[in-house]
């Protein structure tokens, strides 16, 4: 029991510190755009939400969601992704991993054309909740990007997931 605590806390953080490394972000400010990173943290809870189900993924979600709202990295400045409201994305990553957890028997978790999608749409819809939320406790951000994180953390969620599954051994 406490190792499968431990190893869910491990890919917590090493999601969390992921999205912190250069080498994974894509430069866009050449044209006009920011710096985008994956939002491993995100795929991370989606996984549980599929895998495992809403009880587990809302539990994932809380604690990752309060690791990304602490702001221990300063790459925040640069994308404008700094949130300083401790629980937005600990409350928006618990309803998602509990949303998702709940109808994950109705979705073809084996597909990676399925992942993309229920990523992308879920990437969507979290940016969109955070930034209202943030907007309404403090100042609409007018530079909060939403497709372009989408779509490139959409992209990087088969790798992650397949990544997460050798892990985690998740065989149903």
């Amino acid at each position: 029991m406490f190792l499968n605590f431990a190893v869910v806390a491990i890919g917590i953080l090493v999601s969390f510190f992921l999205k912190g490394i250069n080498f994974l972000s894509l430069d866009l400010e050449s044209v006009g755009g920011g710096i985008l990173y994956p939002d491993f943290l995100l795929i991370l809870v989606i996984f549980f939400a599929l895998r495992r189900g809403d009880f587990s993924a809302l539990w994932v979600g809380f604690f990752s969601g309060l690791l990304e709202d602490s702001g221990l990295l300063s790459f925040a400045d640069k994308t404008g992704e700094f949130v300083p409201i401790i629980g937005t994305h600990a409350l928006v990553y618990c309803l998602i991993g509990f949303i998702l957890g709940k109808v994950h028997k109705l979705m073809d978790k084996d597909r990676v054309p399925t992942i993309i999608l229920i990523v992308f749409v879920t990437s969507v819809v979290e940016r969109i909740i955070v930034w209202l939320l943030v907007g309404v406790l403090e100042d609409f951000n007018k530079s909060f990007s939403v497709l372009g994180p989408s779509v490139y953390t959409a992209l990087f969620a088969p790798i992650w997931i397949a990544g997460l599954s050798w892990v985690y051994k998740m065989q149903e």
